[in-house]
């Protein structure tokens, strides 16, 4: 999987990688403009001798865009590019704004290449908490950056739509709303991670649009996506759970106490749409089990 990222930085830099016994374990390669290049895993932090260049950020977007940085500019836009393998590029530099949107980022001085990991199993201690007789429960997952929830959500869209026959779990059809390409990494079509047989997936549509067209064109009975917390996220999910669709997010925060604070998170909480409540850390690592908690006990907790 580390050489989709390799084939798009500059030779040098790549061999120098290549060389790192460590390649395996990266987490995040950062680049600054006129610094050396930082590698960084669960254990260790450590700069090559490779100095960056802003011709060798401008290399990277080209080859990522197949020389036409037009066709990804909406990705600029959003400050992040994602490339096969569903590792995401962040991207810093100078924000062009009009009419209050981003019209482009310029100047490009840095980018941070987090290194996508598909983890078979990663999933296996919370599955059985999702199970309710032959079907699944409204699960929620709550992690900071870069805790494992992306993996988790991943692994649990293959479990729940292969299904688990140890703990007497059909295959569900599953709708995946994938808006930033990371979870199932289709590329021309074909997923390049495993997210289960019985999987249909949107990728590049915002949250909010994709679950609605999910739940009312593909006779899916499980939704998944990432990351929610917008308004139009939050509505989309009301419409969804009026169609009698189950659903497995994730969302940003440290504690549930956190989410609660969010706009139109207390609503949803209180309407009780989530069964049960997952909250990640990177204490031994990413995706460490924090809390599985029911959802109802915990609310009248936190709220």
């Amino acid at each position: 999987m580390l050489e989709n990222i390799l084939s798009v930085l500059p030779e040098t830099i790549a061999q120098e990688i290549r060389r790192m016994n460590t390649s395996r374990g990266i987490n995040e390669i950062r680049l600054r403009v006129g610094k050396r290049v930082t590698i960084i895993s669960s254990d260790m932090e450590l700069s090559l001798s490779s100095v960056v260049s802003l011709s060798d950020l401008l290399d990277i977007l080209v080859k990522v865009s197949k020389n036409s940085i037009y066709a990804i500019q909406n990705e600029i836009n959003n400050g992040f590019v994602v490339i096969r393998g569903g590792h995401r590029i962040g991207i810093c530099g100078e924000v062009v704004m009009q009419d209050g949107k981003i019209k482009n980022i310029k100047n490009i001085n840095s980018m941070n290449i987090r290194v996508a990991r598909e983890i078979i199993g990663s999933a296996d201690k919370i599955i059985p908490y999702l199970i309710n007789g032959n079907g699944i429960k409204n699960a929620l997952i709550v992690s900071p950056p870069g805790c494992g929830k992306t993996t988790i959500l991943r692994d649990l869209v293959r479990q729940v739509s292969n299904g688990v026959s140890l703990l007497g779990l059909k295959g569900e059809n599953v709708g995946l709303v994938d808006e930033r390409g990371e979870i199932a990494s289709v590329a021309y079509g074909i997923p390049n991670l495993d997210v289960g047989k019985r999987t249909d997936i949107l990728s590049n549509v915002p949250k909010s649009i994709g679950i609605e067209m999910m739940v009312r064109s593909m006779g899916i009975s499980v939704i998944a996506t990432d990351e929610i917390g917008s308004k139009a996220d939050i509505e989309a999910i009301k419409y969804a759970s009026l169609s009698g669709v189950h659903m497995i997010f994730t969302m940003h925060g440290s504690s549930f106490l956190d989410i609660k604070k969010k706009a139109g998170m207390k609503e949803l909480l209180e309407e009780g749409i989530f069964d049960v409540m997952i909250l990640l850390s990177n204490k031994n690592g990413p995706g460490t089990i924090e809390l599985i908690e029911n959802a109802t006990t915990l609310i009248r907790e936190v709220i």
